[in-house]
């Protein structure tokens, strides 16, 4: 009975944690959206993270050592990547292409370090094989590596060239596919 109830307890945090942090994501991109309309793409990303820990980390906590070297790699891609963002006026072209008023730049600076903080706290989770906050670092994964690689040469061929962040995002290409690779293995339950 008492192992009974302390495998429940764990099942229930394993669970209830990463929701928790789901709900509170989707409000905070909801409030963020007011003044950057963009990061709305992100509740739909972040359900979708939740979802996918359930196929991934909730099943198995990886080994650190295949995921988290491509993981720093990644992020380390996304400081450039926001750097060519910021230098291609990417405040300015996004509202535009989307008939809208461009983002106010400080806003957007300051939504950026926030994520990039709350990334580089995603990295620790790897590291420390914190499975019920796994998500952090699997929204990174599919929304900042992935998703980003997808839009950013989506909307490229929608403009019919260059897009803002377009070229560092190239590199998501290839990294993507590799990390999720990593993680559907590392997570596969045999």
């Amino acid at each position: 009975m008492k192992l009974e109830k302390r495998s429940m307890t764990k099942l229930n945090k394993h669970i209830l944690i990463p929701l928790v942090i789901t709900i509170i994501a989707i409000a905070i991109f909801w409030f963020v959206s007011l003044k950057l309309n963009v990061v709305i793409v992100f509740i739909p990303g972040v359900i979708v993270a939740y979802l996918f820990y359930f196929k991934t980390f909730y099943k198995k906590t990886p080994n650190p050592e295949r995921i988290l070297p491509l993981y720093l790699l990644a992020l380390g891609i996304q400081f450039i990547h926001f750097t060519e963002e910021y230098l291609t006026d990417f405040t300015v072209v996004v509202p535009h292409l989307l008939g809208q008023v461009e983002y106010p730049l400080d806003y957007w600076l300051v939504f950026n370090m926030v994520a990039y903080f709350i990334f580089i706290i995603g990295g620790i989770i790897l590291f420390k094989k914190i499975k019920e906050l796994m998500i952090i670092p699997l929204f990174f994964i599919l929304v900042g590596v992935l998703l980003n690689s997808i839009g950013h040469v989506l909307i490229s061929l929608y403009v019919g060239g260059y897009f803002s962040g377009l070229y560092t995002a190239l590199i998501y290409v290839i990294i993507g596919p590799i990390l999720i690779k990593r993680v559907l293995d590392e997570t596969k339950v045999v």
